[in-house]
């Protein structure tokens, strides 16, 4: 599962690089068409993780997942021979609706190929290796897009069609050797378990774990912007900040999932992570208000700490959702769980850019506040109802840690 990721993150790099530039650059749509078109599409994968989370439900996730790899991989191979603009905006919103899709389905798949033991390690792992397949993948589709021919963007579209047939393959014999059932749960357990937009409890926890990844949006879209018009450092600074997120993340995923094996050990992670991106935003203000040839320090010093904060909330956000999805319903769960993360980027950088940043310095205070305020009801609505409070005495104690 893990070399599907790999797999998966190198095509994602291939085509991210290639896309935009092939579409506006070499067949001549529109370039506020296609940006308008990917924002249609955003809304798409907003959608789609539901429906097709309660489809995975009742005939299996793998069999589900299976189905979204062969679509994705026609899909993605029919981008190399798309000349309307009309088939680009069609064809794109079917792929980001079945590639939203995916993620809660593979993590189903691989806490059952995992099992309860593994399940965090092998997700932090995933999380690892993505970071180097999408690097990787940005770099070897600029060798080839060095060429300058419609042909090296077209291979570069059918190179990552293939990958999603490999990681199908990949999947498939995991699973196998796994032993794990490909159908779905028993149907009277499915009809006695409550529908997640019906669970309030679940929902609280999902939108506060959509506003504590705001640092995704804060990372990829508001720094650049606050680099160019906050700090006057110059602009390749970002691509160095930008590789300190990158490689710390995949040396903390190594490390950081060892601490949110069980409930309480997440609940902790969620209030380290409340420390980390409050310091963050701390170092940002003070990065602002320092001379401009000391500002790279608390710079770097506020990206550390946001990476710290990011890689400690996703191992904690893993294991809480899954806790708190029963198994009959779980990938219906985990794909509402997963609508907060994109939610969050399609509203976050509006939010951060648009009606933050213009508040300067008080912009930090307002991001801090946000983040301190859902590690707090995220915190409280994370705990599920059955784990009982921490007491005590010894033999609570010790039957506590037996429970999880």
């Amino acid at each position: 599962m893990v070399g599907g990721a790999l797999v998966d993150s190198f095509g994602n790099g291939l085509f991210m690089a290639a896309s935009t530039l092939y579409f506006v650059g070499v067949v001549k749509f529109p370039a506020a068409h296609v940006a308008a078109v990917l924002s249609i599409a955003a809304v798409f994968g907003l959608a789609s993780p539901l429906p097709l989370g309660h489809v995975a439900d009742r005939y299996g996730a793998v069999r589900i997942y299976l189905v979204l790899m062969c679509i994705r991989s026609a899909g993605y191979a029919a981008y190399a021979f798309v000349h309307e603009f009309s088939g680009y905006a069609v064809l794109t919103c079917l792929l980001c609706a079945a590639d939203r899709a995916c993620s809660p389905l593979l993590q189903v798949i691989v806490s059952n190929v995992a099992g309860d033991e593994e399940r965090t390690r092998a997700l932090a792992s995933i999380r690892a290796v993505r970071n180097a397949g999408l690097t990787a993948g940005l770099l070897a589709a600029g060798v080839a897009l060095g060429l300058d021919v419609p042909f090296a963007f077209q291979a570069v579209f059918l190179v990552n069609a293939a990958s999603f047939l490999v990681i199908a393959g990949m999947a498939r014999w995991a699973v196998r050797v796994a032993r794990v059932a490909a159908g779905p749960a028993p149907v009277a357990d499915r009809a006695a378990v409550q529908a997640p937009y019906r669970n309030v409890r679940f929902l609280v926890f999902t939108a506060a774990n959509s506003v504590l990844s705001l640092y995704d949006s804060l990372l990829l879209v508001l720094l650049p912007v606050w680099i160019v018009q906050r700090t006057g450092l110059p602009h390749a600074w970002l691509s160095v900040l930008l590789a300190v997120n990158t490689v710390l993340t995949i040396l903390l995923q190594a490390y950081v999932h060892r601490f949110a094996t069980t409930v309480r050990g997440s609940l902790r992670l969620l209030r380290v992570t409340a420390v980390a991106l409050c310091l963050s935003c701390g170092l940002f203000a003070l990065a602002e208000e320092v001379p401009r040839w000391v500002a790279l320090g608390p710079a770097a010093a506020a990206v550390v700490a946001l990476t710290l904060g990011e890689n400690l909330h996703s191992v904690a956000s893993w294991e809480l959702s899954f806790a708190l999805a029963p198994e009959a319903a779980r990938a219906r769960y985990l794909a509402t769980f997963s609508m907060g993360m994109t939610g969050q980027r399609i509203i976050g950088p509006a939010l951060l850019v648009g009606v933050l940043l213009p508040l300067h310095l008080w912009a930090w205070g307002v991001v801090a506040a946000l983040f301190a305020a859902a590690t707090a009801v995220a915190v409280w609505s994370g705990r599920p109802p059955a784990l009982p409070a921490p007491r005590s005495t010894t033999g609570t104690a010790d039957a506590a840690a037996r429970q999880e």
